[in-house]
């Protein structure tokens, strides 16, 4: 069971990383924790946790406000999932995907079709795509076996905007190209086509690169500071 310093990090975490709390957005324990009808204590380990994530900038006598980045360095982080990710899709197809694991992916592809079967993206929709989202590249993930390998992946997790939290939901046939490259990524993986597998996962969170480069409005530097408020960060753990 979780503690309640853990569900007040997560539900902070998923605010900073869908964009409900901006970059320079000052935190502050007593407003969050009557927000969250907790103690201050609670609230206080978690900014010191988000902080040691590197997702919170701490200044003595200002406390916490949420980190921005680059978009270089939202650039770079997708570079390095993208690889990570990649080998552990052909770790997975190397080592088989047992009974469970293959049905289990199976039915989250099923659910991704039923919510693109309505042919538009509707707002009511996208907490499950979200979920759905998550667990497939979760579930492939930790087919790989490899728990060094899943460590890494979850560094590049606490990145605003490139976190599979992190879903572009406003172009309907770039949500259907990305789940159609899940499905591809499945059936490698199934096949046992490690090589196959890696490129295209590759390929499908890569393609958020281009995504980001258009929604956001940098001021023209390349060391400008994203605000992960921007409309695209409606909910990584990727937007691929």
């Amino acid at each position: 069971m979780r503690t309640r310093t853990e569900n007040v990090a997560n539900s902070l975490r998923d605010g900073i990383l869908q964009g409900r709390y901006p970059a320079g957005y000052h935190l502050q324990e007593t407003p969050l924790s009557e927000e969250m009808d907790v103690s201050r204590t609670p609230v206080r380990a978690a900014l010191a946790a988000l902080a040691a994530e590197g997702l919170l900038d701490y200044v003595p006598k200002r406390g916490y406000s949420v980190r921005g980045f680059s978009l270089a360095e939202v650039e770079a982080t997708y570079e390095i999932r993208a690889n990570l990710e990649g080998m552990a899709c052909r770790l997975a197809a190397e080592r088989g995907l047992d009974a469970a694991t293959c049905r289990k992916l199976e039915e989250l592809l099923a659910w991704g079709d039923a919510i693109l079967a309505h042919g538009t993206l509707r707002a009511e929709d996208q907490d499950d795509w979200m979920d759905m989202n998550n667990r497939f590249h979760r579930g492939l993930i930790d087919a790989a076996g490899n728990r060094v390998l899943l460590d890494l992946i979850e560094r590049t997790y606490s990145i605003p905007l490139a976190s599979s939290r992190v879903v572009h939901w406003y172009d309907y046939f770039a949500i259907k190209g990305s789940h159609d490259l899940h499905r591809r990524v499945f059936d490698y993986v199934r096949d046992g086509r490690g090589v196959n597998a890696e490129a295209a996962m590759r390929e499908h969170i890569l393609q958020a690169i281009d995504q980001i480069r258009d929604r956001l409005e940098p001021a023209g530097a390349d060391n400008v500071v994203v605000l992960n408020a921007h409309p695209i960060a409606a909910g990584g753990r990727d937007a691929g």
